[in-house]
């Protein structure tokens, strides 16, 4: 190797030993900077909030009456089922008109109790609820075994999804 040769490989050298202790000392920079911004956004960020019970006692204790006279209503409406298979038509209507006449008012009230979340899908439940229970009596006027029983099952099954609805 000539003098030449051996001039530029120390300069190699030298460059990359330079180049090495820069590329550290850039590392501990980078990583002070993280260190800093890392404790700066922890102690920044505010701790979780700790949400309160949705419901007061007295509104769960108002829920439970009002879900109380609407599972009343809902066991009776199992008395529709026989009517509809006998084609009492009569006593259909006079069932949905008499003891199933409150339904829609105190479902309205129960989801008007709930959490502002839950109000829409328990309105809808107990309005499809409402509009099963006239489709009913239509088929009863009509004397339409297959439609009250359809509507029939159909009520049942909205009635269910409104029940889903209510906190225990």
């Amino acid at each position: 190797m000539q003098l030449a040769d051996k001039v530029k490989v120390k300069q190699t050298l030298s460059n990359l030993v330079r180049h090495k202790l820069d590329m550290a000392r850039y590392r501990s920079i980078l990583a002070f900077v993280l260190v800093i911004l890392a404790t700066v956004l922890v102690s920044c960020g505010s701790p979780p909030v700790a949400k309160g019970p949705v419901y007061s006692t007295a509104q769960l204790e108002q829920i439970q009456r009002y879900s109380t006279d609407i599972q009343t209503l809902r066991d009776r409406m199992e008395e529709l089922s026989p009517l509809i298979t006998a084609e009492q038509w009569n006593d259909v209507g006079s069932f949905i008109h008499g003891p199933l006449g409150e339904l829609r008012v105190r479902m309205a009230r129960l989801a008007r109790s709930l959490e502002p979340k839950a109000q829409p899908a328990a309105q809808t439940a107990a309005k499809e609820v409402f509009e099963h229970l006239i489709a009913i009596d239509e088929a009863a006027q009509a004397r339409d075994s297959a439609k009250a029983v359809r509507n029939y099952g159909e009520a049942l099954r909205d009635f269910e999804a409104f029940f889903q609805l209510i906190p225990s």
